[in-house]
């Protein structure tokens, strides 16, 4: 029969409409006729079938897809899905969720959390990173000051006393480094908007650092003073140099020296010290120059009391010393005043001016009352 053939009953017009042009697009000639109906019909059987299988393989997808989905966000947030069973069964249940959420404007704060992570990450760990990174240079700067403080005495017969500075950071502080290099590391605008997973982590290690920053257990605040105490990131040691500044000798700690000798390395440190402290740096005097030790020298000999001494006043301090009366011979080129220091009842003390005479008469127990002390200026 010629033109179009007689469409299946029950079909709608729309659905008709749509076969007849399935039937039209695969004839051959310009008439559907009854030689050339069964090849269209085949064709088109053909066409259908594929695209039902393609329809069916799609939908089993996207229900594997929303089953995949909504068991995840039942597992992630068990609160909000109690009640609704993963699936096709509750789909309508997770679509008010979703619905929920974005009424609630959940992107949007999604982004603001992507740019404030962006900023703490890229300004604010990225300069604490810095700070701590550079710390060893500063202090290895400060202590060059000190150094150049030293040079103006000799620490022993034509040796001369330097500080070096060694980085030696603990492990727990090279750990705290790297996980702030992590957090700081990328581009921000190109991962947070591409990978919010990645974005997520990153906030996990910054958030985790945070608690620990700003917990009170004594581990932690143990671990913070690792961490942000940048002298402990460094090693310091000793060097004694001769007059041409060839190394002579390196201490990397009091071990092994006597008891004077140890007293004799940290009061030139100390006078050093004090000196790049209280003085500019090519000052002649300190802008604030006492200095008060107390049992000052009660190890050292004669010898190093006297060149301490000589180190103090060649630094440009004037010197309260607080030591007992035995070292009062030893100390008299230094003095210009001395009293008396006594607590007999162990609850008040009582300070008497007294001259040097009676002074060197007490060290050898006559002529002056019994003292405790003798505080000398």
């Amino acid at each position: 029969a010629a033109g179009a053939a007689p469409p299946p009953a029950g079909l709608s017009p729309a659905d008709e409409s749509a076969l007849a042009e399935r039937f039209n697009r695969a004839r051959s000639s310009r008439r559907l006729t009854h030689e050339v109906i069964d090849a269209v019909a085949t064709t088109v059987m053909r066409g259908l079938d594929g695209e039902l299988k393609a329809a069916r393989e799609q939908a089993e997808a996207a229900v594997g897809g929303i089953l995949q989905i909504t068991d995840q966000f039942a597992r992630e947030w068990p609160a909000d899905a109690s009640g609704l069973v993963p699936g096709l069964v509750d789909a309508a249940g997770f679509c008010a969720i979703l619905d929920r959420l974005v009424a609630d404007r959940l992107p949007e704060f999604e982004k603001r959390f992507s740019d404030l992570l962006h900023t703490q990450a890229q300004q604010n760990i990225a300069q604490l990173s810095s700070t701590i990174r550079r710390a060893h240079r500063e202090i290895r700067e400060a202590v060059g000051s000190v150094n150049r403080s030293l040079t103006r005495s000799h620490f022993d017969v034509g040796r001369y006393l330097r500080i070096n500075v060694k980085l030696d950071r603990p492990r727990a502080a090279e750990d705290f480094l790297a996980d702030l290099k992590d957090i700081a590391s990328g581009s921000w605008s190109d991962q947070s908007a591409d990978d919010p997973a990645a974005a997520e982590a990153k906030y996990n290690v910054m958030a985790g650092i945070m608690t620990r920053l700003g917990s009170g257990e004594p581990a932690d605040l143990r671990w913070r003073e690792l961490c942000l105490d940048t002298r402990r990131h460094v090693r310091f040691s000793g060097e004694e140099l001769d007059e041409s500044g060839a190394v002579t000798a390196v201490h990397e700690s009091g071990s092994g020296l006597s008891g004077g000798q140890q007293q004799k390395l940290a009061i030139f440190c100390l006078a050093a010290a004090l000196r790049f402290q209280l003085a500019p740096e090519d000052g002649a005097v300190p802008n604030y120059g006492t200095v008060i030790l107390d049992e000052a020298f009660d190890r050292a000999d004669v010898d190093f009391t006297r060149m301490a001494m000589d180190i103090f006043v060649a630094f440009g301090f004037h010197m309260v010393l607080a030591t007992p009366l035995k070292l009062i011979q030893t100390l008299e080129p230094y003095i210009g005043g001395i009293g008396v220091v006594s607590c007999r009842d162990r609850r008040q003390s009582t300070v008497a001016p007294v001259t040097m005479e009676n002074a060197l008469a007490a060290e050898v127990g006559a002529g002056a009352p019994a003292a405790d002390a003798a505080v000398a200026g």
